[in-house]
């Protein structure tokens, strides 16, 4: 995927401009002279392209009316990008996960689109593949990668994050914890100890959820503390919990980025002895069974990974590249 011929890098691009109506239907796109110029290649290399835009119907030429467009626009040509695809992208869906619920409303229509799945390490080698499409759905990037995809933005989807100037798909991870955070601080009173548990590696998600927790805090007007999660392990996680210091008889409000605090959490509240929604208020993200999994009814912010995926496949069936696309896709508070 890393190499690209250069006949190829200028069929994408005048396919690009084309559908987004910088030459519309009818009109003479540049000169052989322009295109060589413009994107400094040979002739050779810009007939080779033209030659395949014409077979495939979308220019057409003639001796006295140049190079022309003809209106017919063959289907975009897609990519999914994630760390969940796999050789056998049929059988990942098959499993019982949230996130993979993603991927199934893509598979619907994976045969009638021109569409790729990709995995997340191959796409992180090189970013070049991208000018093989039209449009890339990126899921889940992490930070670094997230930076890198700036420079595509025109081409690209982020899914489950919301960087500023790009197009998305995403639960809006900040609302959700400002939400949650503000139940407890009603339910929790005024009098409460209100904490954040930050991990040391954390990035774009977590600061979002972060930065929500804060949200709710100022407009309360309250008070808090962070507790800075050094090492994720159980163990670990556990002994930094047990040894901050609760006043007593004041309930404490606890947040948490994710549910994998959340079994150190349950073990130190028993260990002090502290009743969940009397003297200890806790919510994490992400974990719609924690009755079944914990036997403790927790208070959580539950994203609808299908949702994601079905408003993608939406725009993907469209076969139009909208401006822009920024949509949040709603939360549950469970």
């Amino acid at each position: 995927m890393a190499y690209i011929p250069k006949y190829e890098k200028v069929k994408n691009q005048l396919l690009y401009d084309i559908r987004n109506g910088r030459y519309v239907a009818g009109e003479r796109i540049p000169t052989r002279e322009q295109l060589i110029k413009e994107f400094q290649v040979t002739r050779t290399t810009v007939n080779h392209a033209l030659k395949e835009l014409v077979a495939e119907g979308v220019l057409v030429t003639s001796k006295r009316g140049g190079t022309v467009v003809t209106g017919n626009r063959p289907p975009l040509r897609l990519a999914y990008v994630s760390a969940l695809v796999t050789s056998d992208i049929k059988r990942t869906v098959k499993k019982e996960s949230e996130r993979e619920g993603m991927l199934r409303p893509l598979l619907v229509h994976s045969t009638d689109l021109d569409l790729d799945f990709i995995d997340m390490e191959t796409a992180t080698k090189n970013l070049d593949f991208i000018d093989r499409f039209d449009l890339v759905a990126v899921s889940m990037p992490g930070d670094s990668m997230l930076k890198k995809l700036q420079k595509y933005r025109e081409k690209v989807i982020v899914i489950n994050r919301y960087p500023e100037g790009m197009n998305f798909i995403s639960t809006n991870h900040r609302e959700a914890v400002r939400q949650m955070t503000e139940l407890h601080l009603r339910r929790a009173g005024s009098d409460s100890q209100i904490f954040f548990l930050n991990p040391d590696v954390g990035g774009y998600v977590h600061h979002e959820r972060r930065e929500g927790f804060i949200d709710a805090c100022a407009a309360s007007n309250v008070f808090y503390r962070m507790i800075e999660i050094k090492d994720a392990s159980y163990q670990d996680i556990f002994e930094t919990l047990m040894g901050v210091e609760f006043e007593v008889a004041r309930p404490i409000v606890m947040v948490s980025p994710t549910l994998a605090f959340t079994g150190a959490v349950l073990k130190m509240a028993a260990e002090r002895n502290l009743q969940l929604d009397r003297d200890i208020f806790y919510s994490d993200f992400d974990n719609p069974h924690s009755l079944r999994n914990t036997g403790v009814s927790l208070l959580s912010a539950v994203q609808n990974y299908q949702a994601m995926g079905e408003k993608l496949a939406e725009i993907f069936t469209s076969g139009e590249i909208e401006d822009e696309i920024k949509i949040f896709i709603p939360h549950r508070i469970v």
